[in-house]
């Protein structure tokens, strides 16, 4: 008997995996293939280059007393966040693209597969887009404005852990929201862009949450996304950086996210169990809006 539970735990396993690597490539192709290499390759350039420079107008016109230091802890947000957009309204858009727009989502729902590690394969293929996006804008911050990031302050394990954390957790909210977009159908497509810009606002992206008022800090204190970026500015700038959570030390934050990014990694487990099961029996897993 435990032998036969752990081949069948092993067949689970690799199954789920398999559905995780096609969901990325299928991810990649949707997100890649709409062009030829040259153009995408681009407009993966452009895009990002546009962001940073309404950064330098912002920081000149808006936080230029904070010297370099504000300067660096813009970039680094700017350059992190792209991974949030395409990681968590990635994964809602997937879901919803494929129920609205493709009209496929009951074909893959039916097929021998697992619809969360095919969701999360998704998600991982938007992030990888995110990539290029985060490079340009590190590289143009420093050799272009200046932000002090120098590989002898570079806190490389600290950056690559905090990193991964941050992906994990990026993706556990998007299965949140992919939670809710499964039991609503007019109002999905707006609901993913409201919760990145709700988030933009309350997560320390371009200015520190102590900024916030006492209960929208609170509220950033449980967001893992605060911690992320938080530890992403002190791995890549070292102590010359402004701090959204001066009173921690850099081993707390680390601590910190990837306790908060356990803790919402399974609230989503369990919120996208309920709202599959729910969907199922309400019959509108596959209900469209004709958006």
């Amino acid at each position: 008997m435990p032998t036969q539970v752990s081949v069948r735990s092993q067949s689970s396993l690799s199954r789920w995996w398999r559905t995780l690597r096609v969901g990325y490539w299928l991810g990649w192709q949707i997100e890649s293939n709409w062009t030829d290499p040259l153009l995408f390759f681009i407009y993966s350039i452009a895009r990002p280059l546009g962001g940073v420079l309404i950064l330098v107008f912002m920081y000149h016109v808006v936080a230029r007393a904070g010297g370099a230091a504000m300067l660096g802890f813009f970039v680094v947000g700017t350059a992190c966040w792209p991974f949030v957009v395409r990681g968590m309204m990635g994964t809602a858009y997937s879901l919803i693209s494929d129920r609205e727009h493709w009209r496929t989502l009951r074909y893959v729902y039916i097929s021998p597969i697992s619809l969360r590690a095919y969701l999360v394969g998704r998600a991982l293929a938007q992030a990888t887009s995110a990539v290029a996006a985060a490079a340009v804008t590190l590289v143009f911050g420093r050799w272009v404005l200046g932000v002090p990031m120098h590989l002898a302050t570079i806190n490389a394990p600290y950056t690559a852990a905090a990193f991964v954390l941050g992906i994990g957790a990026v993706i556990a909210l998007g299965l949140i929201v992919v939670s809710a977009a499964v039991l609503i159908s007019g109002e999905a497509w707006r609901m993913p862009e409201g919760v990145g810009a709700a988030l933009y606002l309350v997560c320390g992206a371009i200015f520190p949450v102590t900024v916030l008022p006492p209960a929208l800090q609170a509220l950033s204190q449980a967001i893992p996304l605060t911690w992320w970026l938080e530890a992403m500015r002190r791995g890549l700038l070292g102590p010359a950086v402004v701090r959204s959570l001066p009173q921690f030390t850099d081993p707390t934050v680390l601590g910190f996210l990837a306790m908060l990014t356990a803790l919402w990694v399974a609230a989503a487990l369990v919120a996208f169990t309920f709202a599959e099961r729910r969907a199922r029996q309400l019959g509108i897993l596959d209900r469209e809006s004709m958006y």
